[in-house]
């Protein structure tokens, strides 16, 4: 991610967030950053096993942090192949890799393996059922880095969007994913769900992050 989510919030004198939901999480390189800056619960998801491992190790340690292994898209209980980059699997996603191996030529994905989806309105649900809704109650912020994938799990969310206040994603300009959502397609979706684009950062490579802001939480008229 390539600009400060919290410190755009408080720059807009906005609520800082509190719970952050956070689909591709890979190995919890952000959790320290989530926890200086204030949050207190979080849901963190990662379908790869290796760093789910890793992952699930360091939320244990930290009181109202979660970690799952799934893969979140639109469908629940559907079988993707997963393409397993050679990066500590950064750059895995259910998308093949178009773009990505001229742009990143020493990222191979030489590794497929087979992974059963959920819809992350599933996923919250299951939590809930199992002893997380205190956690699951507090989450406010969409954290997204799932390669391309980013729409499937948005349109998968349902009513969890109702409770969030901001969505950082990454995005992209060019494909480094076959099929990958354009910057245009998700401002549409979003749109039409209540939320606003607030900021976009392009690197060089024409990929970078996007924070969409809830139109309530503006005061904007849906």
């Amino acid at each position: 991610m390539d600009f400060n989510l919290f410190q755009i919030v408080s720059e807009l004198n906005l609520p800082k967030p509190e719970g952050i939901l956070q689909v591709g999480a890979s190995y919890g390189q952000e959790l320290h950053s989530f926890l200086v800056n204030g949050v207190t619960r979080g849901v963190f998801i990662e379908p790869l096993e290796a760093p789910f491992r890793f992952l699930a190790e360091n939320c244990s340690k930290i009181p109202g942090f979660v970690a799952v292994n799934t893969l979140c898209t639109d469908e629940t209980g559907k079988t993707y192949t997963f393409y397993v980059a050679s990066n500590q699997g950064m750059s895995s996603s259910i998308l093949q890799p178009a773009s990505h191996l001229t742009q990143f030529e020493d990222v191979k994905f030489n590794e497929k393996i087979e992974v059963v989806s959920n819809r992350l309105e599933d996923v919250i649900e299951f939590l809930e059922r199992n002893g997380h809704q205190h956690v699951t109650m507090g989450l406010d912020t969409l954290y997204m880095d799932t390669q391309g994938a980013e729409l499937k799990v948005l349109l998968g969310a349902g009513r969890v969007l109702k409770n969030i206040r901001y969505i950082f994603t990454e995005v992209t300009r060019n494909e480094l994913y076959k099929g990958a959502p354009s910057l245009q397609e998700l401002i549409s979706f979003l749109d039409s769900v209540g939320f606003t684009l607030n900021n976009v950062y392009f690197n060089r490579a024409q990929y970078g992050d996007a924070l969409f802001i809830s139109k309530d939480l503006l005061g904007l008229s849906v």
